[in-house]
């Protein structure tokens, strides 16, 4: 990377997106704790880690919806302001993703490097093809979407300039159809912040 380039804040397309992907990765992991209930795992411990990643994704998806607001576009306040949730939010999954990995790989029966027993597993770790998608391991030193959210945050706080949003006309979020029918899928988790029934 140039050093012209290095000193480049990341867009705020791109902060946008790696939470997108985040919030995706966190849902899964949510169904998987709520579905997988035939690999034993005490219900307490279930509904408490249930409880953590919801509460992580009720925040996510306030600072998404911030940032889909046109005010925020190009207004230097509000951009610090969503980048700061951002890092605070980013901060706080790193935290959490690993021993996420090892129960997802646990309820799952699947590692996190290769050899996907199904698309699920495949989608949680390795991001449908996309390795920077891909929880992996949980871990930043072992590359994908940990090791994404840490280079955004290394490059946040060392870049001395954030490039201008795209001009491109374009939502910067899912489609409203998607957006309806993750909110139609999902409501029920986000409500019941993490109830296992």
């Amino acid at each position: 990377m140039g050093n012209g380039q290095y000193k480049r804040k990341p867009r705020m397309e791109e902060w946008v997106e790696a939470a997108e992907v985040l919030a995706d990765r966190l849902t899964e992991c949510v169904h998987t704790y709520k579905h997988n209930t035939y690999i034993f795992m005490a219900e307490a411990e279930r509904q408490h880690k249930t409880d953590l990643v919801i509460k992580i994704l009720q925040k996510l998806h306030a600072a998404l919806d911030e940032s889909d607001n046109p005010t925020a576009s190009g207004n230097r306040v509000v951009e610090k302001r969503l980048v700061d949730s951002f890092v605070s939010l980013f901060t706080e999954a790193l935290k959490v993703l690993p021993w996420i990995s090892v129960d997802m790989q646990k309820l799952l029966k699947s590692p996190w490097m290769k050899g996907f027993p199904g698309k699920v597993s495949e989608s949680l770790f390795w991001g449908n093809g996309e390795e920077r998608k891909g929880i992996g391991s949980g871990l930043p030193e072992h590359g994908r979407l940990p090791e994404w959210l840490t280079d955004i945050m290394d490059r946040e706080e060392v870049g001395e300039v954030r490039p201008a949003r795209s001009e491109t006309g374009e939502p910067s979020r899912k489609d409203k159809e998607a957006a309806d029918r993750w909110h139609e899928q999902n409501a029920g988790f986000l409500r019941t912040a993490g109830r296992v029934e």
